[in-house]
């Protein structure tokens, strides 16, 4: 059970730095503001990726010895920081402000960068 849920996790991992890489290239690529039917498709693939490596990160938790350590909290905020600065660039997208967009998704692959580094490195 634990073997599993780690290899989803870490594949939910993968998949949600992946995914938001592809949402920061099409929020930032393109001349026409505005929330395009792509834009959103990426969007919402890359939140939906990383809450679903969120979970798994859960199962991990519950099913490993990681619950009384500091992983766990560092994954939620990882989640949780992700979400917040991806709702920031896709108001920015709206608006047009590309400023905003850079700033909003550099945090988003910052965070989770950070996040699955500090997991798999594993320092404290």
């Amino acid at each position: 059970m634990y073997d599993v849920a780690m290899m989803l996790h870490r594949l939910t991992a993968v998949l949600a730095i992946l995914g938001t890489l592809a949402w920061a290239f099409g929020a930032l690529r393109g001349a026409a503001p505005g929330l395009t039917a792509r834009r959103k498709g990426l969007y919402i693939a890359a939140m939906a990726i990383t809450g679903i490596a969120g979970l798994t990160g859960l199962a991990v938790t519950f099913a490993g010895p990681w619950a009384s350590m500091l992983f766990p909290y560092l994954g939620f905020a990882a989640v949780l920081g992700h979400g917040v600065a991806g709702g920031m660039a896709k108001r920015a997208v709206i608006a047009g402000n590309r400023t905003t967009v850079a700033v909003g998704v550099a945090i988003q692959v910052v965070m989770l960068l950070v996040a699955s580094y500090l997991m798999a490195v594993k320092p404290f």
